[in-house]
């Protein structure tokens, strides 16, 4: 699925912008939490980083948070579906973010 691809590319790019934020910090924690970070597995990557990241990092979480849950969507055959009144997504909008949760309806 090409919305699936696009999900797990966006998931990279944006744990490769928290990596790479992480190693320019001289803070000795940042670099404590990047080894840490380097060495977690997929699944309890966004965990930790949530745990351990400061409000700084609150919009990369959250856009990874959203696209993980889209690809758990799709893994249960619930994807393009609308989060909160469960109506098809339109294509056009899962075309402009493959990450939307909801319908245009409800996301008004």
């Amino acid at each position: 699925m090409q919305h699936q691809q696009r999900l797990i590319n966006e998931i990279e790019e944006v744990k490769l912008t928290i990596l790479n934020l992480l190693s320019q910090s001289a803070h000795l924690s940042h670099q404590h939490l990047l080894s840490l970070l380097t060495q977690t597995v997929n699944a309890e990557w966004l965990d930790l980083a949530a745990q351990k990241l400061g409000p700084e990092y609150g919009e990369y979480i959250q856009r990874m948070t959203t696209l993980e849950a889209a690809v758990s969507q799709i893994e249960i055959g619930q994807y393009g579906y609308c989060c909160d009144c469960e109506e098809p997504i339109t294509t056009a909008l899962l075309e402009l973010d493959p990450a939307t949760q909801r319908c245009e309806q409800c996301a008004k």
